[in-house]
């Protein structure tokens, strides 16, 4: 159905073998008329969050508007029903499995970014960093360490991330000292570009006087950032 400014489809994915379930739902935002540029763009959710959270289908709508085939989706053990997530390392299996199913869902593109909300995009980062096939990541939120455990990195795979990456972090994100983050975009293995939020948490959202705006309204003002870099990824060469 169109939302003014996309089509939206309800798909099913498949999860692979050795998955809670055999497929998850995802969310298919296409542009009107049909033509999505260069790179689609597959968006996962975070470890207490699902496909519908109001970041995700912002970023994957606006996306869209701006010509890109955006796809958000379930991990399975969310669409099995369950809250708490698995190892971020259980999930990547699955992951590849969505990755490569989404492909026919944009066949005539030139590649597949992947990505997002902290757990999902660090889930997508170590498929990455595993052999999956992707022309970016997209992470919105990376959860660096947990709260206060800024002596257990998760940077580990990060040498074997040759692909561009961005990051869309916060100043207020309990999950990301900025400084350190910013100590270790080296450690990739591929270029990376970094975009600050003043003031936002987690989930990217700001609160405070005279500079509000909800997950979902900073996340729509967002896409734009993401789909521009997303072309200076399709036109430059990357080594």
């Amino acid at each position: 159905m169109p939302d003014g400014r996309a089509v939206i489809d309800r798909v099913s994915l498949d999860a692979g073998p050795g998955a809670p379930t055999d497929a998850v739902d995802a969310v298919v935002h296409r542009p009107r008329g049909g033509t999505a540029s260069g790179i689609g763009v597959l968006l996962t959710h975070g470890a207490g969050g699902d496909l519908d959270g109001a970041g995700l289908t912002a970023l994957a709508g606006g996306l869209a508007a701006a010509g890109h085939l955006a796809v958000r989706c379930n991990l399975p053990y969310r669409q099995a029903g369950r809250r708490a997530p698995p190892r971020a390392e259980r999930s990547v299996d699955a992951f590849a499995a969505i990755a490569t199913d989404a492909r026919r869902l944009g066949p005539r593109l030139h590649g597949w970014a992947v990505g997002g909300k902290s757990y999902g995009g660090r889930v997508a980062s170590l498929a990455v960093a595993a052999g999956l096939d992707a022309a970016a990541l997209v992470f919105y939120g990376y959860p660096l360490h947990a709260p206060g455990r800024h002596d257990r990195l998760r940077v580990n795979h990060w040498p074997h991330v040759t692909v561009p990456c961005l990051f869309l972090q916060g100043t207020r994100d309990p999950l990301c000292d900025l400084d350190l983050l910013r100590a270790h975009l080296p450690d990739l293995g591929g270029p990376a570009t970094l975009h600050v939020v003043e003031g936002g948490d987690h989930s990217l959202a700001v609160r405070g006087e005279g500079a509000a705006g909800s997950e979902g309204e900073v996340l729509t003002q967002l896409a734009t950032v993401v789909g521009d870099w997303l072309r200076d990824v399709t036109r430059t060469p990357h080594h």
